[in-house]
Parts: structure tokens; sequence; C-alpha cells
């Protein structure tokens, strides 16, 4: 390697020609040296338009190179492509060999390159490819959500093993694995039964091979739909797009239609047909020119971050040897192919069908447009807000999730952090021994814990004996029996049997086990906390932590709701509608976790309304990602605003806003009380405060981000807790001038235990 460069050789020229191009566009991480070919014209034109040595004979290679792109037929297929990646991988060059690979064929490889000390890997463009990935990360955020009820695929012979590659990306499971045929035709395509990880599958094979020429003959690439009990998703080609279609439900009301027109349920609104990213595929000379190019590279990425020691290698391995067993198995199912021979190229003019297409009037939808029914704005005009049905919305989200389990995440995660705090004061010489008594400030010294966090570990004290694990005898505390480092794993892990994949993501106690490791650095101010939310700077673990947990989930999605129909009313209650213009400012937007959810219902919006979005936080850390993600938002502005400081003369307006949006940032303020009487002066007559905040005491905020957060002026200090209660919210807003405050979930909803809540909060007028 040179200058962090890997130097690449290149081997075939036929479909190498798209690696050569890969490694042209991946230049800063790869040096491409040469290409080994036969030595036809179309390699000598291919090495010479890339300016690289062409070489006929590999025993002609250099001694430096790093790794082959190995672009011939396996022996699978009948040529020697593994049999020079063997001699290769001999040489000590690490090899990325393009699909498809026999499992023989793929172990032997592995095994060499083992012995050799180098990385041999598949190469395979399609699960790299833009629509592809949008597919896998929508089947997996629906999958952890609701289960695969059906797999319905289609894909020609020739590009099977790339299926099954998608099917163990987008699938939680591909094992146990059956397939079996279950019917010929008399067409081109046969049909293959069976289950995938315990879900029904129906594969549908285009099995015909032109043998003059056998890789271009495909009437189609990748298609595959997993349906869940909410609807299906689809890749509808392997290069786009991907689609959501609801299932339909229909209301039991005795009189649908006439019901529906004043009082239907929000899901309803959802289009029967949704395009999850771009409407409009790619040309045909975009993806052979730039889209297949970007893939290889992105491919090749992956292999050297494994080169480079980044990945788990043995583990990637390992899931290309069960891949390739399952194509194996899915080849033999399906027998050889029909000889389909002359079988040419006939383009079919385009214009036709849009000619077509053109003739056909859709008076009914037309009809709709014009009434206002198919627009969300419309449909709820002229009529009262009703914030306390908002959460109607977002009750998809709660798929097999129940209030006993919620409950007894509860308890076992207040158990563990409660150990937590525990180990960490013993660990440090503490209390130890429930028989004796310590002064309260003299265990707090003895912690070794910083002056700005005294305050914080006095708490723990609190609600340790709150909580009956020590006594409290005066201005003194008791010991504990020893806590073990083994009861503590336990602990943990008895949380996560809960809460992994179904009350949010596994990251949320990644970060948590994170904080519980440096507990001693942290409370010695040795240790930021704000490193361990986000490590190198990055924000996977602050996304779990507020957009991906099943209670951010559904304040997000309810919050974004009530913004719809805060804006609907608005619109009905205007005199001239020419006026439409809605104003948004979020106050520490942050991550984007609640802005994400709000963004796509606004958009419903465009054409109804000018819409003003200020994305504000205290400092412009969030702002290049939020500007890279909202790029489509001309309408979105970005703001340094502190929430301790008057908004007002920090450039806000006065009674500029419909809308002020506060999501989990006003639990930071020194003063609450003072916060929220300045968001209400940005407010507008009649305008709409929507917060959400934690409403009860959380254990395991204190051994996490209450590292990070300001001490309290306000009734907090009081109470010395971290969070104002429900009761004590309502306090401050009537304070502060608020004429109706409605609150989300009820007391009695399964994730009432989870203690966060939505107010939505209406200035007079």
């Amino acid at each position: 390697m040179k200058d962090g460069k890997l130097r690449v050789l290149v081997c075939g020229s036929t479909f190498g020609q798209f690696y050569l191009e890969a490694l042209r566009l991946a230049s800063d991480r790869f040096e491409l040296v040469g290409l080994l070919a036969k030595g036809s014209e179309r390699s000598q034109r291919c090495a010479a338009y890339y300016g690289i040595k062409l070489y006929t004979d590999a025993n002609e290679l250099p001694a430096d190179i790093d790794l082959a792109c190995v672009v011939l037929r396996s022996g699978v297929l009948g040529g020697r492509g593994t049999e020079l990646s063997l001699s290769l991988l001999e040489r000590g060059i690490h090899v990325v060999q393009e699909q498809p690979v026999h499992h023989a064929d793929l172990a032997a490889c592995l095994r060499k390159a083992r012995q050799k000390g180098v990385i041999f890997q598949t190469g395979d463009l399609y699960v790299h490819l833009p629509a592809v990935r949008r597919f896998i990360a929508c089947a997996k955020a629906m999958l952890d959500r609701q289960g695969a009820v059906y797999i319905d695929a289609a894909f020609a012979s020739q590009v099977s093993y790339p299926m099954v590659h998608i099917f163990a990306k987008a699938l939680p499971a591909i094992r146990p694995w059956r397939i079996e045929r279950s019917a010929d035709s008399a067409g081109p395509f046969r049909v293959l039964t069976g289950t995938i990880g315990h879900t029904p599958v129906v594969m549908t094979v285009h099995q015909e091979v032109d043998p003059d020429d056998p890789d271009n003959y495909l009437h189609l690439l990748h298609r595959m739909t997993i349906g869940s009990a909410g609807g299906n998703l689809s890749l509808t080609d392997t290069h786009g797009p991907v689609v959501w279609r609801p299932r339909l439900h229909i209301p039991d009301h005795p009189d649908v239609l006439g019901e529906l027109a004043s009082d239907h349920p929000a899901y309803l609104l959802d289009s029967s047909t949704e395009t999850l990213g771009p409407a409009s595929a790619a040309s045909y000379k975009d993806i052979l020119t730039a889209q297949w190019p970007r893939a290889i590279a992105d491919d090749l990425s992956a292999m050297r971050e494994r080169i480079l020691g980044r990945v788990n290698s043995d583990m990637i391995a390992q899931q290309e040897l069960t891949c390739s067993v399952q194509w194996q198995e899915l080849t033999s199912a399906l027998g050889y192919p029909e000889l389909r021979a002359g079988s040419g190229h006939q383009p079919f003019p385009l214009r036709i069908l849009r000619d077509a297409a053109a003739g056909i009037r859709d008076d009914g939808a037309a009809e709709l447009r014009e009434s206002g029914v198919v627009h969300v704005a419309a449909a709820l005009e002229d009529v009262e807000v009703d914030i306390a049905s908002c959460g109607e919305y977002a009750e998809s989200e709660l798929q097999g999730i129940d209030a006993a389990s919620v409950n007894a995440f509860v308890a076992r995660l207040d158990e563990a952090v409660l150990d937590s705090m525990l180990y960490t004061l013993q660990q440090q010489g503490t209390l130890l021994g429930s028989e004796r008594f310590y002064d309260r400030e003299e265990a707090i010294a003895a912690s070794g814990t910083s002056p700005k966090h005294r305050g914080l570990l006095g708490r723990w004290l609190e609600l340790l004996a709150e909580r009956g694990r020590v006594k409290r005898r005066n201005h003194e505390i008791s010991g504990a029996n020893a806590v073990t480092q083994a009861e503590l794993d336990e602990r943990w892990q008895a949380v996560r049997e809960i809460w992994d994949d179904r009350l949010g993501s596994p990251l949320v106690m990644d970060y948590l086990s994170d904080n519980v490791r440096q507990l001693p650095r942290l409370i010695s101010g040795e240790q930021q906390a704000a490193f361990l939310l986000f490590p190198e700077g990055r924000m996977e673990y602050a996304r779990a932590l507020y957009r991906e947990t099943i209670i951010a989930r559904y304040l997000n999605k309810s919050l974004a709701e009530a913004v719809v129909r805060i804006a609907a009313a608005k619109r009905g209650a205007l005199a001239d509608k020419s006026r439409r213009k809605l104003r948004i400012v979020e106050i520490g937007a942050g991550t984007g976790a609640t802005t994400e959810a709000i963004i796509p219902r606004l958009m419903e919006l465009q054409g109804a309304w000018d819409t003003e979005y200020r994305f504000t936080d205290v400092s412009p850390f969030f702002f290049a990602d939020a500007k890279a993600r909202f790029k489509h938002c001309p309408w979105m502005q970005f703001q340094v605003v502190d929430i301790d400081k008057d908004p007002v003369g920090q450039g806000l307006s006065a009674e500029g806003s419909d809308v002020v949006i506060a999501a989990g940032v006003l639990n930071n303020a020194t003063d609450t009380d003072r916060t929220v009487a300045g968001l209400m002066r940005l407010l507008a007559p009649g305008g709409w405060m929507l917060i959400t905040e934690p409403v009860r005491e959380f254990p395991e905020i204190l051994i996490s981000q209450a590292f990070m957060m300001t001490q309290p002026e306000d009734d907090r200090r009081n109470t010395g807790t971290a969070f104002l209660s429900a009761e004590q919210w309502r306090k401050v807003f009537a304070k502060a001038g608020a004429t109706e405050i409605k609150v989300l979930p009820a007391e009695g909803h399964r994730l009432a235990p989870l203690g966060q809540k939505l107010f939505a909060v209406r200035k007079h007028g």
C-alpha cells in the first residue's frame, strides 16, 4: 500500500470494464496498476484508455500488487476464475472474485487466504445499488416492528446469486432454507416455493439462456416483495423504485361513506401506494456508466475496510459461505435452463406507451383533487384541532407491544441502573457493608466525584435510598451488600431480553453499557459524557436514542400529526385563503429526529401552504448533517439559538410563529419558567407549542446524559429531581399564558410507564 492507496490489478476486460471505471472513481483509495487479459482488441483499448499496463501472463505481474479483482467466470460456470484466484492468493494478494462462486471453491479460496494472511471476497455490485440499499433499509425498519408474512421474489437465473445476497441483507435470517420446484411452465418462467427463515416464499425465475449471448437475455433482474400485517414493501426492479403499499382496511361503520367524510381514522390519509425515495428510475445509460461503477467502488471500499482490519472478516466469510450454499440449493431446484437461440435485443418505442396513457382521463381522481379530498390539509380544513386523537396516527408503531412487557422492562432497567450506581460507588471504596453508615458528604467525596458532579451524585444517593437499596439516618446513609460484576452483567442482559429490537435499537443498550463502564471516569470528570453520546463525532447512538426507541417513534409521529392538524385548522380559519404561510420554529432540533418525522407530513401540505421552517440548536454542530438530510426543503433555515437566553433577542420574531416545537430539550433549560415564557412570545395569537418531555425520574439518564445537563434553578431545585412531573409542566404552561393544554399518551396507555409525554400548548387568541 502506498499513500494509503491499495495497488489494484483487474483480471478480465469484459465485465472488468466496470471495475476499471469503479477504480477510477475511487482513485483516492485505490491505484489502478494493470489489466490481466488475453490481449484482445478490447483489452488493449481498455488498457490504453485507463493508462495502465496490459499483462497477458500472470507470471509477468509485478510483486507489489495489493488487491486483484478477478472478473472472470468461476469454476462453477466453466471458467478459470477460481483457478486464477487461488494462484493470486498463493502469492499473498488479496482477491475479489466476481460472483457466482460454488461453495466448495469459495471454501478453498477462504482456506488459502487464511493460510497466506490475506482476504478473499466475492464481488457483488447489486447489494450496493441505491434502490437495493433503500429496499434493504426499509425492510429492516419494517421487520423490526412487524414480522414477515410472505416473500414474493422474481429474478433471472443469471442473477440468482445476488438475489440470495439481497435475501440475506433484507431478512432477519435466511435459515432454515427450504426450496423446492413447484411447477414448470410452458413460458419462460419456473416457479419455486418453500420457506426462508420460517417465512413462506414464492420465487418466479426466468430460466432461459441464449447460447450466443448467455449473460444478456434476461426478462428481468430482481423484483422482491415482503408482506407484513400492515402492508407490503416492494423492490419493483433492481434499479428501483421502492414502493410501500399499506394494506386496505375498511372501517366497520354502518354508513361507511357518510361517516368517513366527517370522522375517519388517520391511517386512511396515507397514500395507497407510496414511493420511497426517487419516484423515477435512472436511464440505462446512467445505470451502466454511473450507478454500476459507483456500486462496485462501494463494494471494493468494503473490501478495503476488511484489508485494513476495520471489520470482522470471519463473520463476513461465514455469511458468504452460507449464501453460496443456499444458491447451490436454489440452482439445483431450478435444474438446467432452456436454450433460446436467436433472442436478439428488440427495443420498444416508449412514445407509443406514452401516447396510449395520455389518452386515458382519470376524471374521478381529478374530481377528488378539485374537491380537496385528496389533499390532507383540505381534508381536515375547517375543523378544530383534535390533539387528543393524534396518537391514533402513531399506533401503527406499537405492533406487538403490550403494557406488561413495557412494565417489565422499566422494572428491570431500574434494577440494572441502581446496581450500576452501587457497583461504581463500591468500586471507589464507599457504601460497602449494609450495617455500616457513611456521612453523605464524605461518601460523595470518597467516590472521587468532581465538584461539578457532586449534586448529581447526591441524587444517586437519594434515589438509592428511595428505592430501598440503602438506608437513611439523619445525614448518614448506609452501605449495601457488594454487587458483583457477574450480577451486574446478568441485570443488563435481562434488560436486553425485552428491549433489543422490540422497544428500540440495541445501540441504546450499547450506549448505556458504555456509560456504565465509564462511570468512575464520568463522575471524576476525566471522561466527557458528550464523547460517549457522539463517539468520534458520530451520531448513531444519539439517533438510536432520539429516533428509534418505541416512545420516540410514537411521540414524533404524534407530534407530526399535530402539526398537520394545526395547519389545517389555521387554513380553515383564514378569510383569505391566498395568505397561506405556515411558520414553524424548532428549538434544540439537534439530530433532527423529530424534524425527520415532521418533514414528510409537511411535504403533503406543499401547494396548500408556503412553509417557513427554522431549524435551531445551541450549536451549529448538527447543521451540516441536517442540511444534507433536508436538502430537498429549500424553505428550511438554520439558526443558533440558546434556550437559556431571550429568543427574540437572538433574532427570532415575536409573534412570528404558528408552531414552536421543542422535543426533549427543555429539561436542559436552567429555568423552564423563563424559557417557556420566552417561547410563548414567539407564537402568534392562537399558535401552538408542541413539546415532548420526560415526566418522571429516569435512573438511566442519571448515569448517562445527566452528566451533560446544567444545574436547574427552577422547581427541580426544590424537589431535587432532574425532570418536572406532568403536573409541574402544566403549572409552567399556565403561568406562561396557555389557554389550552393537551397531553399524550394518556395515563392508561401501554407506553405510559415509559414516562414521556407530548404537550400541545395553545397561546391565547
